[in-house]
C-alpha cells in the first residue's frame, strides 16, 4: 500500500465504519427496547426516522476534523472533544423529533442511542487507531537532517499517519542505503538533496520501492508547501497564474450571488447587534482595517468591533488568547463569527472573495514580507473571508506561526480547484462552541 493510497482513503474506511456503527447502535437500541414485541414495521419506523440525524452526525464529524489523516488527540482531550459534539447532536436529535412530523418520538431510545453509539464511535476512533489495524508504511528520509527528523517526531508519536519514518545518518555510502532500505522493509524512499547519487539508487526500484522528492512528501503528508526547502526555481515551475483565468469568472459571479443572498437575509439582525455594540462600550460600530490586498493593493477591510475603541494603542496588532481589549459583546460576536459579517460587503465589492488567504494588516504584512521567504506569493489571488490556512491553523500569533499559515497558503494556490473552495467552505462551517 502507498502513502497516496492510505491517505486517499483513510477518511472514507474511518467514515464507513462510523455509519455502521451508528446503525449497529440503533439496532441494538432496537432490540433491547422491543425485544419480544418486534416487527418490521418499528424497524422501518426507526431507520426512516433516524437516517436524517445519522447523515448529520458523519457531516458534523466530518468538519469538524475527525476524517482528517493525521488527527489526533490525547485520549482525555479526545473524549472532551467528542462529549460536545455528541451533546450538540443529542440536543438537534431531540429539536428534530420534536418539530418534524415524523410519527414518533423516542425519548428513551434517542437517549440510549447516544450512549451506544458514543462508546463505539470512541472505540473506532481511539482504540483501532492505537491497535494499528493497518501496517505502517516504512518511509526512508534521506539525508537526515533537523527538518527530517523533525518530521520523524511528528509521524512517528501519531499512529493515525500510519507511517514509520526511518532516517539514516550515513548520506555518503549509498551501497549501505541500499541494503538498510531492503534489511528494514523500505516502501518508499524520500530524497530531500540533490546532492545524493539518485542513479545508483536506481536498481531498489526492482525491489519494488518507489521514490519521492521531499516537497512532494512533504505536501502530501501535510497538506502544505515545504518553504524551508523550495527554491525560486520550483515556484516558477510550480505556481502559473494564467491557469485560473478560466474558473475566476465562476468564482466572481459566486461571491456575487452567495454574498448578496447573506446580506439581505442577516440585514434584519443588524440593528440588534448595532444596538448592543453601542450600549456596552464607546467607540464606532464597525472596526475599519487596512489590509493588503491582490497584488499588495491596500483594501479596507469591514468588520463589526469587538474591541475597546483604543484597542490599538494598548497592544500588539495581532489579537493574543484571552485578549483583555476584547469586549464582553465582542467575545460572542468573534465566537460565532458574527463580527465578520460586514465582510460580505467587501465580497460584493471585489477586495475580497469567500475563499483565499487571508488578508493581513499592513503592518504586518511589510513585517512578515521581511521575516518570511516568498511571502508576496500569497497576493496572486483575491483575499479570502476564509481559506486554507484558516480550517487547518489557529489564528496567527507570532511570525513562525505566520510561516506555518503561509505554507497552507501555498497549498492552495498551487492546488486551486472550485472543489477545493466548495471543501473549505464546508470545513468553515464547525459548530462555534465545538
Amino acid at each position: 500500500m502507498n502513502i497516496g493510497f492510505y491517505k486517499k482513503y483513510y477518511g472514507l474506511l474511518l467514515s464507513t465504519l462510523d455509519l455502521i456503527v451508528l446503525y449497529l447502535s440503533l439496532l441494538l437500541v432496537i432490540i433491547f427496547r422491543f425485544y419480544g414485541n418486534l416487527d418490521q414495521i418499528i424497524i422501518n419506523d426507526h431507520l426512516i426516522a433516524f437516517t436524517p440525524l445519522i447523515l448529520l452526525t458523519i457531516f458534523i464529524y466530518f468538519i469538524n476534523n475527525l476524517y482528517d489523516y493525521g488527527f489526533k488527540l490525547k485520549n482525555i482531550d479526545f473524549i472532551a472533544f467528542l462529549g460536545r459534539i455528541q451533546l450538540f447532536l443529542i440536543l438537534t436529535g431531540v429539536l428534530y423529533f420534536y418539530i418534524m412530523p415524523i410519527g414518533i418520538t423516542p425519548k428513551t431510545n434517542l437517549l440510549l442511542f447516544w450512549i451506544i453509539s458514543s462508546l463505539f464511535i470512541y472505540i473506532n476512533h481511539f482504540w483501532l487507531q492505537k491497535r494499528n489495524i493497518l501496517e505502517k508504511i516504512n518511509i526512508l528520509l534521506i539525508p537526515t537532517t533537523d527538518l527530517s527528523l523533525q518530521i520523524q517526531n511528528i509521524i512517528n508519536n501519531n499512529d493515525a499517519f500510519g507511517l514509520k519514518i526511518i532516517t539514516y545518518p550515513d548520506t555518503v555510502d549509498i551501497e549501505h542505503i541500499k541494503d538498510f532500505a531492503i534489511q528494514n522493509k523500505v516502501k518508499t524512499i524520500v530524497i530531500q538533496s540533490n546532492k545524493i547519487s539518485t542513479q545508483k539508487l536506481y536498481p531498489l526500484l526492482f525491489k519494488n520501492i518507489n521514490f519521492q522528492t521531499f516537497e512532494a512528501f512533504y505536501e502530501t503528508i501535510f497538506q502544505k508547501i515545504s518553504i524551508e526547502t523550495i527554491d525560486y526555481n520550483w515556484l516558477l515551475k510550480t505556481i502559473n497564474p494564467n491557469k485560473y483565468l478560466p474558473v475566476y469568472f465562476i468564482k466572481r459571479l459566486s461571491d456575487i450571488f452567495f454574498s448578496s443572498m447573506f446580506l439581505i437575509v442577516t440585514l434584519p439582525l443588524w440593528p440588534i447587534i448595532i444596538l448592543l455594540i453601542k450600549t456596552t462600550s464607546s467607540g464606532p460600530i464597525f472596526y475599519l482595517s487596512k489590509r493588503q490586498g491582490k497584488h499588495g493593493k491596500t483594501i479596507t477591510l469591514y468588520k463589526f468591533r469587538t474591541m475597546e475603541s483604543n484597542a490599538r494603542f494598548n497592544g500588539p496588532a495581532w489579537t493574543m488568547p484571552n485578549d483583555k481589549r476584547i469586549t464582553l459583546i465582542g467575545r460572542i460576536l468573534r465566537k460565532l463569527y458574527i463580527d465578520e459579517w460586514p465582510q460580505f460587503v467587501n465580497i460584493l465589492k471585489g477586495d475580497l472573495s469567500f475563499v483565499g488567504p487571508r488578508p493581513e494588516e499592513i503592518e504586518l504584512a511589510n513585517t512578515f514580507k521581511q521575516n518570511i521567504n516568498f511571502y508576496d506569493i500569497r497576493h496572486l489571488f483575491t483575499p479570502g473571508l476564509t481559506g486554507w490556512a484558516q480550517i487547518n491553523q489557529k489564528n496567527t500569533h507570532s511570525i513562525d506561526e505566520a510561516k506555518e499559515k503561509l505554507k497552507y497558503d501555498l497549498y492552495y494556490i498551487k492546488n486551486y480547484s472550485i472543489w477545493l473552495d466548495f471543501y473549505i467552505i464546508v470545513k468553515t462551517l464547525k459548530i462555534p462552541f465545538i
